[in-house]
């Protein structure tokens, strides 16, 4: 009796095992490379395998999902938790799987990987609320930071737009501490990038920052630009009598962010220069709503998202900006 009962067990362990054990032999057939070492040839022979890995866990997410992250966890296969990370956040939208392709970003060579689908999937996960500012960083510090978005006449996104994608999309209580870190230890091209989007940031820590910024290195335009916004920043004039209602812009904005631009484009139709209304009805409870917008937008990756970033920043300083914030009397 005691012999068939351990028979029994030995069996129930092994069928319960048998999924995870078939996913990690697939996985260890299929990883353990770096794209960068492999041909033309070799690239879609792994792109293969791998996709045979997706479709495995695709098929049965329930019984799997498990596995791959006990797997992601214990790895050390950069391009395996880059990849795999992705995977397991397609099938379970947890904040833990997300935190596990959070550091694989962090992690993975960035000659490694797509820059425009590595900039994507980051600035997603600055708009949802977690802290990329590692990524921010990575991004202004690493040499070849650039691509192309051919659907868009192959828009160049160079370093400074893919620094407003990614650091854009950050909750201002990550983004500021990040942009004055920058500002005050950096130099060359990354102190001048982090120094504009200061400027943007319209936050009274930014303006403060600013006004006891030290200005060496920088370009005359950006020591013109600092200057102006310090001592008369070109704020929007509210419009005396308003067209549009602040429930009209509140609805609107929700919408907007669940997913719905509708009723925020036909506001835009109706007023063109509807940012007039919006600084002269808004008060200082839709801030927050106001910076959640103007993450939503950026986070698009689209040289249009640039225009709204841009605009909602103006609206937002003409909603912040104060003279005793920045020392003026």
């Amino acid at each position: 009796m005691r012999s068939i009962a351990l028979a029994l067990l030995f069996v129930s362990s092994v069928a319960s095992a048998s999924p995870c054990a078939e996913l990690d032999a697939l996985i260890e057939k299929t990883y353990g490379f770096l794209p960068s070492s492999l041909d033309a040839a070799g690239r879609e022979s792994k792109s293969a395998q791998m996709d045979v890995v997706w479709r495995m866990v695709h098929k049965n997410p329930s019984a799997l999902r498990p596995c791959l992250k006990a797997a992601l966890a214990k790895t050390n296969d950069d391009w395996f938790r880059f990849d795999g990370s992705q995977l397991l956040v397609a099938v379970d939208s947890s904040r833990e799987a997300k935190l596990m392709l959070l550091d694989a970003f962090t992690k993975v060579p960035l000659d490694e990987v797509d820059l425009r689908t590595w900039v994507a999937a980051a600035s997603s996960l600055g708009v949802e609320g977690f802290d990329t500012s590692a990524l921010g960083r990575r991004w202004l510090q690493y040499p070849k930071a650039e691509y192309y978005l051919t659907e868009h006449a192959a828009y160049r996104v160079d370093r400074e737009n893919g620094a407003m994608f990614l650091i854009g999309t950050l909750d201002e209580r990550f983004a500021t501490p990040l942009l004055i870190d920058l500002v005050q230890t950096s130099t060359g091209e990354t102190k001048e990038i982090a120094t504009w989007m200061l400027m943007s940031q319209a936050t009274p820590e930014a303006l403060q920052a600013l006004s006891m910024m030290s200005t060496d290195g920088l370009s005359p335009a950006v020591i013109a630009n600092r200057k102006a916004l310090l001592q008369k920043p070109a704020l929007i004039v509210p419009r005396p009598s308003p067209r549009t209602t602040r429930k009209n812009f509140v609805d609107a904005f929700r919408a907007l962010l669940d997913g719905n631009d509708v009723p925020f484009d036909l506001l835009v139709e109706r007023v063109p220069d509807g940012e007039r209304d919006l600084v002269a009805v808004a008060t200082a409870e839709d801030l927050d709503l106001l910076r959640r917008v103007r993450r939503h937008y950026i986070a698009r990756n689209t040289p249009h998202a640039i225009e709204y970033y841009n605009q909602f920043s103006q609206i937002l300083m003409t909603l912040v900006w104060k003279p005793e914030l920045v020392g003026v009397r």
